[in-house]
């Protein structure tokens, strides 16, 4: 068994390259000016989710949750995600998907890449349908809580777990992770992982998991 059994995923940012899942669905539907503040807003603390949840839920309503997942298949994804998931699967570790965006973002890379579990901000969705009302928050916070229940639910310590994430929505899982990668990472995450790694292949993280295994 591996010294981490156990390893989050990040979304935003981190498997999605150089834009977000709101920001993608904005751009759909003609609302980037409006999304790109509420996101700076976020990161700059400024804002919890739940005021960026609350105001581009209604964007959404009456889109189906299929037309809104194939806006989401062109996104830039980063390279190597198949493979990397294929590997810590084949070594018997469990993938969670831990994000505080849409949870229906979320459920598609779940029934893509087969994560035991995933998180996120939820909508209501009616006969495949969104509903443009948020019906759970979910923030920074709530992911750790994510993790920390699935955890323990399973049978796990948070020091098996191992973080992969970029920005402020990953500080508090980084902060109790056995192990945190900060992958393309903003300076707090950084400053909050164990390590820090620039690369656009997400292959490269398997190399840190391994020296870590060696190390111990």
């Amino acid at each position: 068994m591996s010294l981490f059994p156990v390893v989050v995923f990040d979304l935003d940012g981190t498997l999605l390259r150089g834009t977000t899942v709101s920001l993608l669905l904005a751009q759909w539907l003609g609302r980037e000016g409006e999304i790109t503040e509420l996101e700076r807003a976020f990161h700059a603390h400024e804002i919890s989710n739940s005021v960026v949840a609350d105001t581009s839920a209604g964007w959404l309503a009456g889109k189906s949750v299929t037309e809104a997942w194939r806006v989401l298949e062109d996104g830039s994804w980063i390279d190597g995600m198949a493979e990397t998931f294929q590997a810590l699967a084949g070594a018997q570790v469990n993938l969670l998907l831990g994000t505080i965006t849409w949870s229906f973002a979320a459920e598609m890379l779940r029934e893509r890449y087969g994560f035991a579990a995933t998180s996120g901000t939820e909508m209501r969705v009616v006969d495949g349908v969104l509903s443009g009302t948020v019906s759970r928050y979910f923030d920074e916070h709530d992911k750790l809580r994510f993790v920390e229940d699935w955890c323990a639910q399973h049978g796990y310590s948070m020091s098996q777990v191992a973080a992969i994430g970029d920005s402020r929505s990953d500080v508090p899982l980084f902060h109790r992770a056995g192990m945190s990668i900060a992958l393309n990472a903003t300076p707090d995450a950084q400053a909050a992982a164990t390590h820090v790694l620039d690369t656009e292949n997400l292959r490269d993280v398997l190399a840190l998991l391994q020296s870590a295994r060696e190390v111990v």
